[in-house]
């Protein structure tokens, strides 16, 4: 088998590291409770089809204007009002969807299984164009309104016309024989599209030939075994709040802060994460694989705190709201850290079937997309 999930990833290498002596010690951390300081309220909520499906999609909104977009794993996509839910349209198409939802200006963007890549009309919903792919679209196509790139499973990366879907340039990266079950969904700004890649690499590309701009390794492969040899970056790149550094986490890897223009690494830790980090208040937050949340000043010179308490919980990506920390976890929780030292002072369940999409804070309010195909919007509010 070439491929394996993240959680058979993750599990497997718990499975390694535990104390044989103690099997507990591999099992996800037991919810227990706290003084909770603040409470998440629904504001609204939305079901559509049946969201990430048995695969190990992460298929993630994306917010433009007052309006969110939300794809599911069975071909339907809808757009709907970012304030309170209100469906503008919906459509259902004969595929199944797999990486998405990418948007800019006029489009919106959507990858199958496959592995093609569909144009949408923002405002309707209808089929602009759609181009093949060489292997499965794991993650968001992303556009600078004159190229679309996409990363397929396979390691390739492709520019394709905004306008037509016309293949423009490609770009092949060596995979490895064993990979996380994901690709890293493409970052752009301006004329620069960034990846991260299955080799542990980040590259930098122009958007409009798709020359090579720098190259990083976040991630050194090293080991006996293949699982230890797993070096993905599979996480959603961060450009920080300057605009002009990215934080790229590696699995079994690091941490790395990246001039955007030089491709000049500013400041690198150790870590192990197969998510992307998120980043305000002067820091960084990183979810390691083994489920600790840590922040890092955004200078990489301190590590000012870690919080174990959901270890093995399978986190997703942290994401900074009302000025706490949150992360989602594989029974469906959504946990509210503080700042200042990671105590958990918020808890609620959003979803049975459990969280694993990035989740999205816009104002006041988050927006959460289960397993399931339940969107749900929150509000962060004191007790």
């Amino acid at each position: 088998m070439r491929f394996i999930s993240a959680v058979s990833v993750v599990l497997a290498s718990a499975l390694m590291v535990a104390c044989a002596s103690d099997p507990t010690s591999r099992e996800p951390a037991k919810l227990t409770d706290f003084q909770a300081e603040k409470k998440l309220k629904e504001a609204w909520s939305y079901s559509l089809g049946d969201g990430q499906a048995e695969a190990y999609h992460r298929i993630t909104p994306a917010i433009d204007g007052d309006e969110i977009f939300i794809a599911s794993s069975n071909g339907k996509v809808a757009a709907l009002k970012k304030a309170n839910g209100k469906k503008v349209w919906k459509e259902s198409y004969d595929l199944r969807i797999s990486g998405g939802v990418g948007v800019f200006g006029t489009l919106l963007f959507v990858g199958t299984s496959d592995g093609e890549v569909l144009a949408l009309d923002r405002l309707t919903g209808d089929i602009v164009w759609r181009a093949p792919m060489s292997s499965e679209v794991l993650s968001a196509p992303q556009s600078n309104g004159s190229v679309v790139v996409v990363q397929t499973y396979s390691g390739e990366v492709q520019g394709l016309n905004f306008d037509d879907g016309k293949l423009l340039w490609s770009y092949s990266s060596q995979v490895p024989r064993l990979t996380l079950r994901g690709t890293s969904t493409p970052k752009v700004v301006g004329d620069i599209a960034m990846i991260g890649f299955a080799n542990g690499r980040v590259i930098a590309f122009d958007i409009n030939n798709g020359t090579e701009l720098w190259e990083q390794r976040i991630s050194v492969s090293q080991g006996s075994t293949e699982i230890e040899r797993l070096v993905d970056v599979d996480g959603r790149l961060l450009v920080m709040e300057d605009g002009q550094t990215v934080v790229a986490t590696g699995y079994q890897g690091q941490v790395m802060a990246i001039d955007i223009r030089s491709g000049r690494p500013l400041w690198v830790k150790d870590a192990s994460s197969y998510v992307g980090a998120a980043d305000n208040f002067g820091n960084v937050f990183v979810v390691s694989a083994d489920g600790s949340v840590n922040a890092i000043e955004d200078n990489g010179q301190g590590a000012l705190w870690t919080q174990t308490v959901l270890a093995r919980r399978e986190l997703t990506e942290p994401v900074v709201f009302e000025g706490a920390i949150g992360v989602g976890d594989f029974e469906g929780y959504l946990h509210m850290l503080a700042k200042d030292d990671g105590r958990l002072i918020a808890r609620t369940r959003a979803d049975s079937d459990g969280l694993r999409a990035p989740m999205i804070a816009d104002g006041k309010l988050l927006y959460v997309y289960g397993n399931s195909g339940e969107l749900i919007a929150y509000k962060l509010q004191d007790r």
